[in-house]
């Protein structure tokens, strides 16, 4: 059955006002996101999303057997972590040989399902060390990619964000459904994470992927035009949820207690500590992917680029435009 029939049916079936039986009424409001194919023989029964359903009726079921047809290859969980929204069922990473300091323990504990669950970390960027300025901030983490912030105001409270694109400084509004704030609630004592067990509390993004990282030249990190907005030149970090980032599981709206809680009013706090963590070196999966038919190949876009003007070079004898230095540019 081809696809417009198969919707023709269902559809069908869902407008009409006659029904002969409740098991009629139950198949056709059955949610139509994900249906259940057998596997095989012996096999469990597979969930598929509604593109693989697509590629299951239009092509058949041969189509689903090839792990590359026409050299596309289906993007995994595993694989691609964050291709999906942020898991927030409460599970935690397992830390690394090289996780050494508490720190970087709490850190890779809110690292599950991103692509740097399984990757050693490095310091990028320590605001004490570098400094508290935006210019700084970007000189250390223009170009390096994914990375993870964790603060902690002076209060003791310890937060901060998941950002899977990295920074650029180039004036962008990031789309990036994987991305996430967290924060390690304080307990009734003043003990770090006693408020959830001792586990941290991730804000998964809402409202679709657009608008998730606000990155700025000159200006600090933002999650959102209000998820979590950090000024480095006066220590402070304000945070309102709900919009762009899921509330506090009580209602909370935002990520500090006090003033502004539950009423949304853009919480602040002073800040005594801020550092960014970036993955050293490339991953396997990076280290061996192979570009599809939409991509470019190795060197391609080398060949295509190596006649443009060089960076610092001028275009006129006379001191006219100059190519400004990219962070790719060597």
């Amino acid at each position: 059955m081809s696809v417009l029939a198969s919707a023709t049916t269902a559809i069908g079936s869902i407008a009409s006002p006659r029904r002969r039986s409740n098991e009629r009424v139950t198949a056709a409001r059955r949610p139509r996101s994900h249906v259940r194919v057998n596997a095989g023989e012996g096999g469990d029964d597979q969930e598929l999303d509604f593109v693989t359903r697509m590629v299951l009726n239009v092509f058949g079921k041969d189509a689903l057997d090839d792990p590359e047809p026409m050299g596309l290859k289906r993007m995994t969980k595993e694989e691609w972590p964050d291709q999906w929204p942020a898991l927030t069922d409460g599970t935690v990473a397992e830390t690394l040989p090289t996780d050494d300091t508490p720190e970087l323990k709490m850190v890779r504990a809110v690292c599950n399902q991103t692509q740097l669950e399984f990757q050693p970390l490095g310091l990028a960027y320590d605001a004490d060390t570098h400094g508290w300025r935006a210019s700084s901030f970007h000189t250390q983490l223009d170009g390096q990619g994914a990375a993870i912030l964790v603060a902690t105001t002076m209060d003791g409270t310890v937060f901060g964000g998941y950002n899977p694109k990295g920074w650029l400084g180039y004036g962008e509004w990031l789309d990036a459904i994987s991305a996430f704030l967290y924060v390690y609630q304080k307990g009734p004592m003043g003990g770090l994470g006693g408020g959830n067990g001792g586990r941290p509390v991730k804000l998964a993004k809402c409202g679709g992927s657009g608008m998730a990282i606000i990155d700025e030249d000159n200006k600090g990190p933002k999650w959102g035009p209000d998820g979590l907005n950090i000024d480095l030149e006066n220590r402070t970090a304000r945070s309102r949820l709900g919009t762009y980032y899921d509330k506090m599981p009580g209602g909370g709206k935002t990520l500090f207690g006090g003033v502004g809680a539950l009423t949304g009013g853009g919480g602040a706090a002073q800040l005594k500590t801020l550092r960014v963590y970036v993955a050293l070196g490339d991953s396997e999966l990076a280290k061996n992917y192979v570009p599809n038919m939409f991509q470019f190949g190795k060197g391609e876009l080398e060949k295509i680029r190596e006649n443009d003007p060089k960076p610092g070079s001028s275009d006129e004898a006379d001191g006219g435009f100059k190519m400004p230095k990219m962070p790719w540019d060597k």
